[in-house]
């Protein structure tokens, strides 16, 4: 049995595939939630939606 993962790494393109955009896809994800909580602690927010509300309500 063969594994989907496997059959993908076999060729140059799934190979690149799996070398270069899977982990660049972690690491773009991973500032985005980053720079998310970042804001909400400098905010003091309980939520996202807090954070980034008008300050006139």
């Amino acid at each position: 049995m063969i594994h989907t993962i496997q059959l993908t790494g076999a060729n140059t393109i799934g190979g690149l595939v799996l070398a270069l955009v899977v982990p660049t896809m972690m690491i773009a994800f991973g500032a985005y939630v980053g720079v998310l909580m970042a804001l909400q602690s400098f905010f003091d927010a309980q939520s996202w939606q807090e954070a980034t509300a008008d300050s006139e309500q």
